[in-house]
Formats: C-alpha cells, sequence, structure tokens
C-alpha cells in the first residue's frame, strides 16, 4: 500500500510551456517501441533512462569502477582491448535475487541518471513537445518532469514470454524481474492515458495514431 503523501506525488504534473510526454510500464512491455514510433511519426525528441543507465557502466567510469570493486571478477568480461566491461546480466542475476545490493546498485545508478535526464531535458528546452521514456518513472517520484502520463499495459503472462524470449530468462527469472516493479494495476491508476500492449501484433499502433494524432 502506498500513503497519501506518496498518492500526491504520484499526482504532480510538470505545469511548464513544454508538453512532456512520459511514457512507462511494466517490463517488457513495449515503452521503447512505442517511444520510436512516435519519434519517426512526429519527430518528438526522446529523453530515454535506461540510456543513461547503460552509459552508467560504461568502462573507466566512476560507477563502473565502484560495481567492479563491489563485485569483481564475477561480472567482468573482457573486450578486446582487455578493458574490464561489466557483464549486465551477470549484475542483474546478483541484484534480482538480493534485496540489499539491489538497493545499493540504485542508490548509485539513480542520482546518475537523474542529472542525465535533468542536462537532456535543458538541451531539448525549445521544442515544444518531448518524449520522456522511464520504466520506473512510478517507482522513482518522475510524474513532476511530465506534463502527462502514457502507461502501456502489458498482461504478465506476454511479459513473461517476451522477457524469456528477449533476456534467455529461466520462468524463475523472468518473474524476479516483474516483481521488482511495482504491480502494473497499481501504476495504471495514476497514469493519465493507457495504452494495450498484450498482444503479438499492432493493435498499440491504431490506439497511439487515436492518441497523438499520428
Amino acid at each position: 500500500m502506498i500513503d497519501q503523501k506518496q498518492t500526491n506525488k504520484l499526482c504532480l504534473r510538470w505545469k511548464g510551456k513544454q508538453r512532456r510526454i512520459g511514457i512507462t510500464g511494466g517490463i517488457a512491455s513495449g515503452k521503447t517501441i512505442i517511444g520510436d514510433f512516435l519519434f519517426q511519426a512526429k519527430q518528438w525528441p526522446i529523453v530515454d533512462a535506461d540510456v543513461y543507465a547503460h552509459e552508467a557502466f560504461r568502462a573507466e567510469s566512476e560507477i563502473a569502477k565502484k560495481v567492479l570493486l563491489r563485485y569483481g571478477s564475477t561480472i567482468i568480461t573482457n573486450s578486446s582491448n582487455n578493458d574490464q566491461i561489466i557483464n549486465r546480466k551477470a549484475l542483474a542475476k546478483i541484484v534480482f535475487q538480493n534485496e540489499i545490493e539491489k538497493n545499493w546498485l540504485e542508490g548509485i545508478i539513480h542520482p546518475f541518471v537523474n542529472k542525465r535526464i535533468e542536462e537532456e531535458l535543458e538541451k531539448l528546452k525549445l521544442h515544444s513537445i518531448v518524449i520522456l521514456i522511464i520504466p520506473l518513472l512510478f517507482e522513482k517520484n518522475y510524474t513532476g518532469l511530465c506534463s502527462e502520463i502514457c502507461y502501456i499495459d502489458c498482461s504478465r503472462s506476454m511479459q513473461l514470454k517476451r522477457l524469456q524470449s528477449r533476456d534467455q530468462l529461466s520462468l524463475e527469472e523472468a518473474n524476479q524481474r516483474i516483481d521488482a516493479q511495482w504491480d502494473n494495476a497499481l501504476k495504471k491508476q495514476f497514469a493519465d492515458h493507457i495504452i494495450n500492449n498484450s498482444n503479438n501484433d499492432e493493435t498499440w499502433k491504431v490506439q497511439v495514431k487515436t492518441l497523438y494524432k499520428v
């Protein structure tokens, strides 16, 4: 359950002149596909939190150094030029099985992601419309950055199917990834728009076209 203070935060919206469309949803719901479609159709620039999370792990970054110091050789993939590259799948396996490790990692990743989002929004301040793709939009209190929130809904069975296929996960691992996020039903309550992407077809496209006049 969430308290009244959290509820108030989830209802916050950006009130500036720039229209900021927040796209979120459960893991493997199709956020990136839908964001890319809108970019192609409308040329609205995208601010993607996942891009910055990947950026945080680049070789020799301060975050990568901290992660390597904590987990050592268990998460290292050596590149052709002997850079110590973090194996994100090996790291995910550790953190999704241990809440303490997950909290530690999020504690160093999310401040970096926050900073990068703010930097990109500053660069794009003259654009009238911007898309923000943020997987943990509700969980990490990004609602106040968005003038509206579009939630990509997806059944758990389809999430599991996509996750297992995309990331080569066992059923147990896929369930762990989904359970690490808030329940879909809770997040849908605080969205302004909902796009259903539970089928392996392009019915989502009809919904997006109707919603955003594509």
